[in-house]
């Protein structure tokens, strides 16, 4: 008489919850998530667009404070302008290097424009202040 050995198992089988989430709850299962946007390692891809208010902020008072700031009556308003541009300037470079903006040399423009207007500024009334000497008959 011939004895059989019983056949070898196989490797186990990996356990199954029950459909629906890992840990074995019912309903289906959630989709993955989206993925990131996609970003080339040097900046914004080309459909994406700026996104930094504040460094555009800057610009636009930093342009309009260097401006108003050659002209003597007018110059007197340029410095609460040059010191926005200043501030919205820094901020905006620095929401830009955080990647939470995009477009970091607008930003930088706009603190030197800011810097550039309130020495105008300053120029101007030191060259006016020079100008009224003394007068000698």
């Amino acid at each position: 008489m011939t004895t059989q050995d019983p056949p070898m198992p196989g490797p186990p089988e990996p356990e199954r919850p029950e459909e629906g989430r890992p840990g074995g709850g019912g309903g289906p299962v959630p989709p993955p998530p989206p993925p990131p946007p996609p970003y080339n390692g040097d900046g914004p891809l080309y459909d994406q667009r700026p996104r930094n208010g504040l460094g555009t902020a800057g610009l636009v008072c930093g342009v309009i404070a260097v401006a108003l700031s050659l002209v003597p009556g007018l110059n007197v308003f340029t410095w609460p302008l040059g010191v926005l541009a200043i501030v919205f300037g820094a901020v905006g470079w620095s929401r830009a290097n955080r990647s939470q903006a995009t477009n970091k040399n607008v930003a930088i423009a706009g603190l030197v424009l800011g810097i550039v207007s309130f020495f105008t500024f300053c120029l101007i009334y030191v060259l006016i202040g020079a100008s009224g000497g003394f007068y000698y008959d």
